[in-house]
């Protein structure tokens, strides 16, 4: 963002660096401490047999259909995590964009040839950074989605599949992970 929006800025001192990722890292160990808190197993008999041992979260007030303090979580774990993310992508994204747009190209022969190069660079970038926001978007929403319906319809937390329904988000979501570096690479001309 700084190389293509401010160029002529300075690059971060190793202590802004470090504050920077000290406090990403401090803010990610916040947003966790509840699953370290209120974390148990609990076991579960289905049919004469089977038994199932599960990992949930174990609220103060209550088991987690009916917990005020998860709901509030789960909003909260949406807003930060998603929402600010979403909207933060966006208008940086937006904000590299109207900078590339106005950028001229060292060297330009006539404006002609700066009007296609800069169009089809500009059209490149635009495309690849629209793509990474709309993924992020698509892989993480159903996830959030599933803890907000969950804590509306608890009878849902109840049904014989919804263990793979919610795998199958939790692996969307995580798989986000190794998106970016292959959109980056196929997206990019060079």
């Amino acid at each position: 963002y700084f190389a293509i929006v401010r160029p002529l800025c300075g690059r971060l001192s190793r202590c802004h660096a470090a504050v920077t990722i000290g406090t990403i890292w401090g803010a990610s160990g916040l947003l966790a401490l509840p699953t370290l808190l209120f974390s148990r197993t609990k076991s579960y008999r289905y049919g004469d047999s089977d038994v199932r041992i599960v990992c949930l979260l174990v609220w103060p007030d209550g088991p987690p259909t009916i917990s005020s303090a998860e709901y509030l979580y789960n909003v909260f774990l949406l807003i930060l995590t998603y929402i600010f993310p979403v909207v933060t992508m966006a208008a940086t994204y937006a904000r590299m964009s109207l900078v590339l747009w106005g950028t001229r190209c060292i060297g330009e022969k006539n404006e002609r040839q700066h009007r296609k190069i800069s169009c089809i660079s500009f059209q490149q970038v635009v495309r690849m950074l629209f793509t990474v926001v709309a993924l992020f978007a698509v892989c993480w929403l159903p996830y959030h989605i599933y803890f907000l319906y969950v804590f509306h319809h608890p009878h849902v937390a109840y049904l014989d599949h919804i263990q793979h329904v919610y795998l199958a988000m939790y692996w969307l979501a995580m798989s986000h992970a190794m998106y970016n570096p292959i959109i980056y690479y196929f997206m990019n001309s060079r």
